[in-house]
C-alpha cells in the first residue's frame, strides 16, 4: 500500500463524513483507492456493471457491514434505483458508502451532499504528484532518482494508470522502449472500453466532441438535430466525465481530446464528419460567434473556409472592434492571398492602425495603392480599391483631412462605390461624436456653420450614422467649451426618438453619454447612472452583439460615476475587469476604457502604472491629432505626477491648458474637479512662469470648484486605516482574504482562538468596518495584501 500526499488531507475529511463519491474517467484507480479509504473495516462490495444492486443492497444486508462499497455506478444504475438506495442510506446511518462513478454525482446523492454529509473525490485529487511516484518506484525496488521521476511524470502527465504501465515495464526490464510505447497501451486500453460501453451510434456521436472547446445546449441541437443532440446531451452530462460544467455550457476535458483525435486516426474516417463540422461553423458564424468558427476550421484543418469567414467578417463596421478580436487570424493569413483581396487590404490597414502600429498600416496602405494602379486591374476592380482608399482616409487618425472639402471629396468617393460595408464610423462607438475615430476639433470654433454644412451633407454621405449626428455633435462642442447646454439637449432629445427608429446605436449612445455628462456637471450623477442603467438593459435586449463595445464603453462611463460618488469598491472591480495588459498592443478604439482605467488608477495612488498608460497614449493621439484625448491624458499625467512627485507635473499642464485653449475648451479639464483644482491654483501663482494665460485659469479654477463641491473626493487616494496594522494583524488579515475561519488561522499562525478574534476586531475597528467580507474588499481596495 503505498503511501499518497493525497492521505495528508483526505482521511481528516473522511474521519468526518460517512458517504464518499470517487468520480473520475478509466484508469484513475477508483476502486483501488475506495478500498483503500474502507481498509481494515468488514465491507460489502458490490458492481452494479455486474449485479442488482436492489437486490444486493437492501437495509438489512447494508446494517450487517461497516461499508458498502458500489462500484461502476455511472451505468449500471438507474434513477429509480437510486432512489432507493438513498433510502437505504438514510436508515442506516451506523454504515459507511462509498461510491465509484465515472460520471457526475447522481441527483439522488444530492441532498446527502447539500448536508456536507458526502466527501467528494475526483481526477485531479486522484493525480500522481512526484512524491507519489517516488514512493511507488521505492516500493517497487526501483531507484527512484529525480532523473527518473522527471521522466516518468513527463511520459505519464502524472496519469495513475500510464504510471502503472511504465512501473510494469521498468520492472520487465524493457529499458527505454516503455516511453515511445506508452500512450499507444494506454490508448487501446480506452479504445476497447469506450468500445465495450457504449454502441455505434453513440461512439460515432461522440466523436464530435474534441472539435470543440466549449459545449452548450443550442450548439449541439442545432447542429445535430433534436434526436441525436439529447442523446449526445444525455450521455456527457449523464454518464461520462469528458466535460466539466461551466456556466450554461461544458468544458472539454483535454484528455478526452487526446483520446478521441487518436481513436479517430485508428479507427474512423474524418469525411464522415465534415458536413456536421460544416453545419457546426455555420452555426457560429450565423449568431457571430467568429472566433469558435475560426478555431474549429483550425482545428480541422480548413483553411479555405477559414478564409471565406475572415472575408465575411470584414463586411462588420470596424467601429464595434470586432477586427481586434480576430487579429491572430487576420495576421496569420498569407499576405499573397491578402494583396488579392482590396476589402482584406483595408481590414489589415484598419486593424493595425488600432493596435497603434502606423508603419503597418501605412504600408497595407500603400499595397492596396499597388492593387489600384496595377495595369491589369478592371475599371471596376479600379473603382473599388479607390473607395477602399478613400475609406481609409477617413477612418485612419493618422491620415490628416485638412478640411471639411477634402471630407466631403472623399466620402463622394466612398459614396459612388455604393458599397454598403464603406460605412464611415463617426464615433467609434464612444460617447462623444466630436472625439470619436477623427477628432472635429479644428472645426469646433465655427461649430454652428459647419454643423449647417455637414447636415446637407450628412444624410447621403453618411446614411444611418446621420441621424442626429449633427444635434449631437454640436451640444457637445457647446458642452466642451463650458457654455449651458440646456436647449441643445432639448434638441438631442428630441431626435432620440428618430436615432432610436432609424439611426445607429453609438449615435444613440452620444447622444445619451451627453445628456449624463451634462447631468453629472449640474451635480447630479446619480440620475445620470440611471439613465446609463436603462441604456445597457436597452442596447442588451436589441443588438447585444453588435452593441459589445458601445455596453464596455458605457461601464466605464458608469466608472467614472461610482468615482464621483465615493464607490471606490464597484470602481476598482471594474478595474480588474478592464485594466489593459501593457506588455501587449493596445486597442486605440479602447481609448474611453484607457483614460477610465487611469483615473481609477489615480485614485488608489498607483500613480506609476497611470503614467505609464498616459505617456504611451498622449504620444499616440498627439502625433494623430485626436486633440480632445490629448488634453485628457495630459491631465491625467500631471494630476498623477503632482501626487507621485515624480517628474515636473508643469509641462503636462501647460500642454493641456494650451490645447485647450486652442479649441475654446472648458470642461475638458474642469470636469476633473476636486481632483485638478490644486494643480489650476498652483498654476495660478505661476502663471507668468508657465506662460499660462490668467484669463484662462481663472475661468477653469471656477468650474472646478463647483465640480469640487458636487464631487469632493472624486479620484481621491484611499484614506488607509485609521492606525497602522501589526505585522500579526496583517498576517491574520491575508488569511481573511483566503476565507479561512478564525480556528484555521489560528491553527496557521498557531495562536489561541480567543487571541485571533481579538485580531480579527482590531482589523476592523482599523479599517472601519463591520464584517470580515469587508475587511476583505478594503485590503485589497488598500493593497494591503
Amino acid at each position: 500500500m503505498v503511501g499518497l500526499e493525497l492521505d495528508e488531507y483526505l482521511w481528516a475529511q473522511w474521519s468526518c463524513t460517512r458517504l464518499a463519491f470517487i468520480c473520475a474517467p478509466l484508469g484513475f484507480g477508483k476502486t483501488e483507492f475506495a478500498r483503500r479509504m474502507l481498509r481494515g473495516q468488514d465491507t460489502l462490495e458490490v458492481d452494479a456493471e455486474k449485479d442488482d444492486v436492489t437486490e444486493r443492497v437492501t437495509t438489512r444486508d447494508a446494517s450487517r457491514y461497516d461499508a458498502v462499497l458500489l462500484d461502476n455506478i455511472h451505468d449500471g444504475l438507474s434513477t429509480e434505483a437510486g432512489s432507493r438506495l438513498a433510502s437505504v442510506i438514510a436508515q442506516c446511518d451506523g454504515t459507511r458508502f462509498v461510491f465509484t462513478s465515472r460520471a457526475p454525482m447522481p441527483g439522488w446523492l444530492t441532498p446527502f451532499f447539500a448536508k456536507g454529509e458526502v466527501l467528494v473525490v475526483t481526477s485531479e485529487d486522484l493525480y500522481f504528484s512526484d512524491t507519489d511516484i517516488a514512493h511507488l518506484l521505492a516500493a517497487n525496488n526501483l531507484a527512484a532518482a529525480p532523473e527518473l521521476i522527471d521522466r516518468v511524470a513527463a511520459a505519464t502527465s502524472h496519469y495513475p494508470m500510464a504510471i502503472a504501465l511504465a512501473v510494469a515495464h521498468m520492472l520487465r526490464g524493457d529499458g527505454d522502449a516503455w516511453e515511445s510505447s506508452l500512450f499507444d497501451e494506454v490508448m487501446r486500453y480506452f479504445d476497447a472500453e469506450f468500445k465495450r460501453r457504449f454502441s455505434p451510434r453513440v461512439q460515432d456521436l461522440l466523436m464530435l466532441v474534441p472539435f470543440f472547446d466549449r459545449i452548450d445546449k443550442d450548439v449541439v441541437m442545432g447542429v445535430l438535430g433534436e434526436e441525436d443532440g439529447k442523446e449526445l446531451l444525455d450521455v456527457l452530462r449523464h454518464t461520462t466525465c469528458f466535460v466539466t460544467p461551466d456556466g450554461d455550457a461544458w468544458v472539454v476535458n483535454p484528455g478526452v481530446r487526446a483520446f478521441f483525435e487518436w481513436e479517430r486516426a485508428h479507427s474512423h474516417d474524418d469525411a464522415s464528419y465534415h458536413s456536421v463540422i460544416d453545419h457546426a461553423v455555420d452555426y457560429y458564424v450565423t449568431h457571430g460567434s467568429y472566433i469558435r468558427a475560426l478555431e474549429l476550421c483550425s482545428r480541422t484543418k480548413n483553411n479555405k473556409r477559414m478564409l471565406a469567414i475572415l472575408e465575411e467578417h470584414a463586411k462588420l463596421n470596424p467601429g464595434n472592434g470586432s477586427y481586434c478580436e480576430l487579429e491572430h487570424y487576420y495576421h496569420a493569413l498569407p499576405e499573397d492571398i491578402v494583396r488579392t483581396s482590396p476589402r482584406l487590404m483595408r481590414i489589415m490597414s484598419l486593424l493595425d492602425s488600432m493596435l497603434m502600429d502606423t508603419i503597418g498600416s501605412e504600408r497595407w496602405y500603400s499595397e492596396l495603392e499597388d492593387y489600384a494602379k496595377a495595369p491589369q486591374r478592371t475599371r471596376e476592380e479600379r473603382k473599388i480599391a479607390n473607395a477602399n482608399l478613400a475609406y481609409l482616409d477617413i477612418a485612419l487618425p493618422h491620415r490628416r483631412l485638412a478640411s471639411l472639402t477634402d471630407a466631403v471629396a472623399a466620402l463622394a468617393k466612398v459614396n459612388a462605390s455604393n458599397d454598403p460595408e464603406l460605412t464611415p464610423s463617426m464615433t467609434s462607438a464612444m460617447p462623444s461624436i466630436i472625439n470619436g475615430g477623427r477628432d472635429l476639433s479644428p472645426w469646433v470654433p465655427a461649430d454652428e456653420r459647419t454643423c449647417i454644412l455637414v447636415g446637407k451633407l450628412a444624410g447621403r454621405a453618411l446614411g444611418r450614422l446621420a441621424v442626429g449626428c449633427t444635434e449631437v455633435a454640436l451640444c457637445e462642442s457647446r458642452f466642451e467649451k463650458g457654455e449651458d447646454v440646456t436647449p441643445y439637449i432639448s434638441k438631442v432629445n428630441a431626435v432620440l426618438p428618430k436615432i432610436r427608429r432609424g439611426g445607429d446605436p453609438s449615435i444613440e449612445f452620444a447622444a445619451t453619454g451627453i445628456e449624463c455628462r451634462n447631468l453629472v456637471d449640474k451635480g447630479d450623477a446619480r440620475q445620470a447612472l440611471s439613465l446609463l442603467d436603462l441604456q445597457r438593459r436597452h442596447l442588451s435586449q436589441t443588438s447585444p452583439r453588435e452593441c459589445r463595445r458601445i455596453i464596455a464603453n458605457l461601464d466605464a462611463m458608469c466608472c467614472r460615476i461610482w468615482l464621483r460618488l465615493d464607490q471606490t469598491e464597484r470602481a476598482h472591480a471594474w478595474l480588474e475587469d478592464n485594466e489593459p495588459d501593457l506588455s501587449k498592443p493596445l486597442d486605440f478604439l479602447n481609448r474611453y476604457i484607457y483614460k477610465t482605467v487611469s483615473q481609477v488608477l489615480i485614485s488608489e495612488c498607483r500613480y506609476d502604472e497611470a503614467l505609464r498608460l498616459m505617456s504611451t497614449l498622449s504620444e499616440y493621439v498627439q502625433s494623430r491629432d485626436i486633440f480632445i484625448d490629448f488634453i485628457n491624458y495630459c491631465v491625467l499625467a500631471a494630476i498623477a505626477t503632482w501626487r507621485s512627485n515624480k517628474g515636473d507635473w508643469k509641462v503636462w499642464m501647460v500642454r493641456a491648458l494650451n490645447m485647450a485653449k486652442r479649441f475654446g475648451y472648458v470642461r475638458t479639464i474642469s470636469t476633473y474637479g476636486a481632483a485638478v483644482l490644486p494643480l489650476l491654483m498652483e498654476t495660478q501663482r505661476q502663471a507668468e512662469e508657465m506662460g499660462a494665460d490668467p484669463g484662462q485659469v481663472s475661468r477653469l479654477i471656477k468650474a472646478a470648484r463647483v465640480q469640487a463641491t458636487f464631487y469632493p473626493n472624486f479620484m481621491a487616494g484611499p484614506s488607509g486605516p485609521t492606525e497602522p496594522l501589526t505585522d500579526t494583524e496583517l498576517q491574520v488579515l491575508r488569511l481573511i482574504c483566503r476565507d479561512k475561519s478564525n480556528a484555521e488561522i489560528g491553527e496557521i499562525l498557531s495562536i489561541k482562538l480567543p487571541t485571533v478574534k481579538t485580531h480579527v476586531s482590531h482589523i476592523l475597528a482599523k479599517l472601519d468596518v463591520s464584517r470580515r467580507s469587508q475587511a476583505a474588499s478594503e485590503a485589497r481596495r488598500l493593497h494591503l495584501v
